[in-house]
């Protein structure tokens, strides 16, 4: 039960964010980047920075954080994801709750056809 769960709470945080762009895969294709989105920018020296963008320039995207303007260089970013948290805690809870109703619903299940196979029982003796 205990493997259940943390399987489930594993996934679901694996689950958090998806890729946008990745330089290795797709390099300037910046076609599932959207102006007023929040993103987190992976660069190439290892540094994330979270960010709403707010315009995507030619040679640089540029975003806001906690009212701070911030461009980065199209060339220094490494991977872009989109957060997808609340979504991820949904679908956990979900999960949670799903298996705790099929949990509930086998015991049950099984003490009712306990108490059908010891009526039957008794009354062939």
């Amino acid at each position: 039960m205990k493997i259940f769960f943390s399987l489930v709470v594993l996934i679901s945080i694996v689950s958090c964010s998806s890729v946008k762009y990745s330089a290795k895969e797709n390099p300037d294709n910046y076609k599932n980047i959207k102006a007023g989105n929040k993103y987190t920018f992976y660069q190439s020296d290892g540094s994330k920075i979270p960010m709403t963008i707010s315009s995507i320039a030619k040679d640089s995207i540029i975003g806001t954080r906690k009212k701070e303007r911030i461009s980065i260089a199209k060339t220094d970013i490494k991977e872009i994801r989109k957060d997808k948290t609340a979504i991820a805690v949904i679908a956990t809870s979900g999960g949670i709750a799903a298996a705790t109703v099929l949990i509930v619903g086998i015991s049950k299940a099984t003490d009712d056809l306990a108490d059908t196979a010891a009526a039957f029982g008794s009354g062939l003796n």
